[in-house]
């Protein structure tokens, strides 16, 4: 009902619209996935609490998403995108996920102030709109470093032509909170604040081939029951040194990304790099993946390759129990192939199907882990299945 009553109110609002002031997209994905492993649970991104395990899941990549730009003159609008999904604590909710005011220039500089999108991947601010994706979500072994998508403050975009070249510098800065479901305990929540956000983007291209450089900066705080009590008894028990080392306070995180994208004689080809430096309980790690799609007219066929490796140890005798279990279960590494492949129907819907083999590495490895008594180490077999739609 939530879904229905987001898409009936912006029906309305376009209806009562008596100019062409305000342009107004739908778009969505309906999907089921199949995950043939009890041990696992498969999701869409770190936010989702729930999945496939052993089971059919309609939920993990379903979507339903309106995106507005209201113009207010020829250089100031206002754009926004409302979605509805599955959220982190299993309920079907109705958000706005970004919203912000837009001063485009018209020739070199875009200004945005509001709540904006992260712009550190490539299809950070499409990765909502299946259609205008190749696959049917991103690798969650890049995409998946880092657990926010949105902030709140101001963006600055400045773009120009060097010969037949274009480039864009891409500045950011504010803050942003947000909860991710811990569910190695018991389904705790940690609550996240990042402040002194800072992002800087560079991408440099033609129609061939475009090349990007990301680095993402910003003073992290996390917490939760759970941490509160481990954090606090590590200092009842003076030690100070181990809690000061591991706990999430006003700690400064960053993260680097390299990207490189070709469309050239109908082949398509992605790849992208990322690593993640977090000076506290969260273990430091990088990954990458590559893509590479054949267009046979509306038929385009894929294959990819995905990997995250830690770059510590997250299996530790600090001697407290319950720090040595918060560490282990960090452990993100994993590597994954998936072929598939994208079918344009019409230039509103498209179908999509993909198989993909995931195998986690390590003791408490990869990121769909859903049993806490043993780790199973064995690997995950996903078949996918959607329709992507746009009006």
């Amino acid at each position: 009902m939530k879904k229905l009553a987001l898409i009936l109110i912006f029906i309305v609002i376009n209806l009562c619209a008596q100019d062409s002031k305000l342009d107004l997209k739908f778009f969505g994905t309906l999907g089921a996935v199949y995950n043939n492993n009890s041990d696992y649970k498969f999701r869409e991104n770190p936010f989702q609490k729930d999945g496939a395990s052993n089971s059919l899941d309609i939920y993990t990549d379903s979507i339903l998403g309106v995106q507005s730009t209201y113009k207010l003159n020829d250089d100031l609008s206002f754009i926004f995108q409302g979605i509805a999904k599955k959220e982190y604590d299993g309920e079907n909710k109705a958000s706005i996920d970004w919203g912000y005011l837009k001063y485009d220039s018209k020739e070199n500089f875009i200004f945005k102030l509001g709540k904006i999108r992260i712009p550190y991947y490539k299809n950070s601010n499409n990765q909502n709109i299946g259609y205008s994706k190749l696959t049917i979500r991103e690798p969650i072994e890049v995409y998946g470093q880092v657990p926010l998508s949105t902030y709140n403050g101001i963006e600055f975009i400045y773009s120009n032509m060097i010969n037949k070249y274009f480039y864009s510098i891409q500045s950011i800065y504010g803050e942003t909170t947000f909860d991710t479901p811990l569910y190695s305990n018991n389904g705790d929540v940690l609550r996240t604040k990042i402040k002194e956000v800072r992002s800087l983007n560079l991408t440099l291209g033609n129609d061939i081939i475009e090349g990007r450089a990301t680095y993402l900066y910003g003073r992290s705080s996390t917490t939760s029951n759970s941490l509160e009590e481990l954090f606090t008894g590590l200092r009842i028990a003076n030690l100070d040194e181990l809690a000061d080392k591991y706990e999430m306070d006003n700690k400064v995180s960053q993260y680097y990304s390299l990207g490189m994208f070709i469309d050239y004689n109908d082949f398509i080809f992605s790849s992208e790099y990322g690593e993640r430096q977090v000076n506290a309980f969260y273990a430091n790690l990088h990954g990458f993946y590559a893509s590479l799609g054949y267009r046979f007219l509306s038929f385009i066929p894929y294959i990819s390759y995905a990997q995250v490796e830690m770059d510590e140890q997250t299996v530790v005798d600090t001697g407290v129990d319950g720090l040595n279990e918060l560490l282990k279960v960090q452990n993100l590494a994993q590597n994954s192939t998936n072929i598939g492949f994208k079918y344009y129907i019409n230039e509103n819907f498209d179908l999509k199907f993909e198989y993909q083999r995931i195998q986690p590495k390590g003791v408490y490895g990869g990121f769909y882990i859903d049993s806490t008594n043993e780790y199973p180490n064995s690997r995950l077999d996903i078949y996918s299945f959607v329709i992507d739609f746009v009006f």
